[in-house]
């Protein structure tokens, strides 16, 4: 049986996709399973309610010697224990092409849009897809294109979420703003809780590090636990043996970014502000790379 799943720490594309990929393959005759590397967040379980889709069981143990297709992802540090080893015959990812190498050939299908969501349903078409289906998918693009504004956002990713709304059987104002009033609540929440939700491990010019996204209306209900906020981030860097960690905090609000960083030297001592930057792949990743390969910035 194909084990189907996405990133650590799953964001709604991670959960969404990998639950309608495994319908996809069982369709096929190829028996898959959804897993999630984790709890679903508030946004996710939102989307999961609005489907009437239960979330997918968290996945246990290694990986090494099982089947497995991956969606959302192919860095090998945000997979599961034994990931290396695994028999990886399946691949649908919207990312640049990670560390991940695999032991033969697979089918991999990794394009360069908004959401995995979307290149899923290239492949699938919407003549088969049910309500509940259309409905996960399209909370994955909303979800991961900030309703259609981040710079990732192609005219495809426009196009799926057009087709997607009469499927769904849903208004797309009321959802996208209900699921990003979840993202955004950040309530009171351990900062170590808050960090987790949505980070991600990356190689970067030979350094390790992790560069967590928390998008917020209003930055200032942070910037009150800022001391928290530092010691957290300290903490992981230590705990994980890192070169650095990195925290995106974006106000959806005004558009832009402020990196936050605890690294061994690597990185600034002081936050840096990204001006009208609201995405961890094309604007956070690209400056961070720019930054420790030694180019100008």
């Amino acid at each position: 049986m194909l084990h189907v799943f996405g990133h650590k720490n799953p964001d709604s594309d991670s959960i969404c996709t990998a639950l309608v990929a495994a319908d996809w393959l069982n369709r096929q005759g190829r028996a898959a399973q959804a897993y999630a590397l984790g709890e679903p967040i508030a946004e996710t379980r939102f989307i999961l309610e609005t489907a009437g889709v239960a979330a997918p069981p968290v996945l246990q143990g290694s990986m090494a010697d099982k089947p497995v297709f991956l969606v959302d992802f192919s860095e090998l540090e945000q997979g599961p224990e034994g990931l290396a080893e695994a028999d990886v015959q399946g691949l649908i990812d919207h990312h640049r092409l990670g560390t991940l190498i695999t032991r033969g050939p697979l089918d991999a299908w990794i394009r360069a849009v908004g959401c995995s969501a979307t290149v899923l349903l290239e492949l699938m078409g919407y003549d088969t897809l049910s309500r509940a289906q259309a409905r996960l998918l399209l909370g994955a693009i909303i979800s991961d294109t900030f309703s259609l504004t981040s710079p990732t956002t192609t005219a495809r990713d426009r196009a799926a979420v057009h087709a997607l709304l009469p499927l769904a059987d849903l208004a797309l104002e009321p959802f996208a703003q209900t699921l990003l009033e979840r993202r955004t609540q950040l309530g009171d929440a351990p900062m170590t809780e808050l960090l987790a939700a949505d980070e991600k491990a990356y190689q970067i010019a030979g350094y390790q590090l992790y560069v967590s996204q928390i998008c917020v209306m209003d930055p200032a209900q942070l910037h009150s636990r800022q001391a928290e906020l530092e010691q957290a981030m300290q903490a992981r860097l230590m705990r994980d043996e890192l070169d650095a960690y990195v925290l995106m905090l974006t106000d959806l609000a005004k558009g832009g970014s402020q990196l936050y960083f605890a690294s061994n030297g690597i990185l600034p001592e002081q936050p840096t502000h990204l001006v009208g930057a609201v995405s961890r792949k094309k604007e956070g990743l690209p400056w961070l790379t720019r930054y420790l390969s030694g180019e100008q910035i």
